[in-house]
């Protein structure tokens, strides 16, 4: 079972932009919840492993067992980047507002980052069962060819 990893695409540019968007409207708002900042540091840390997978290997076919090392990997090291990526914006937002007491309190941006080996764990687990999603899609996808008698198009 073979899986091709995608090459950058026009439309990775535009969710780099959007994101992009959402979080400097987000730093001009009031908003002190942890949910919010931690769920746009995963955002942030997703596309950066995935524009940095789809530069350097896109266009390149894996093998199964490449392709779960890889998924395992790059779940683990965006889990890993989301910690600190969230402690990267509650840092920038405390910055540009310049309260006298901070919106996210050192305490709790050292919670965050407590939390990094706990999140990379859970991250590469995640990224070995959409490793599994991906080449059952594949098997599904090369089976239909094979019923349909156009086998060659599949590989």
């Amino acid at each position: 079972m073979k899986f091709t990893i995608p090459s950058r695409n026009p439309f990775s540019r535009l969710l780099t932009v959007l994101l992009g968007i959402v979080i400097l409207f987000w730093s001009g708002i009031e908003d002190q919840d942890v949910i919010t900042v931690t769920a746009l540091g995963l955002l942030l840390s997703i596309l950066a492993v995935m524009l940095g997978l789809m530069s350097r290997l896109g266009g390149r076919t894996l093998g199964a067992a490449a392709l779960l090392k890889l998924a395992a990997l790059a779940g683990s090291a965006a889990a890993a980047l989301s910690s600190t990526m969230t402690v990267l914006l509650m840092l920038f937002k405390d910055l540009r507002h310049g309260h006298v007491y901070p919106d996210y309190p050192p305490p709790l941006m050292l919670g965050i980052l407590e939390r990094l080996p706990l999140w990379s764990l859970a991250g590469g687990l995640a990224g070995l069962g959409l490793g599994f999603l991906a080449l059952w899609t594949a098997g599904l996808r090369r089976r239909r060819l094979a019923d349909a008698g156009d086998i060659r198009s599949a590989d």
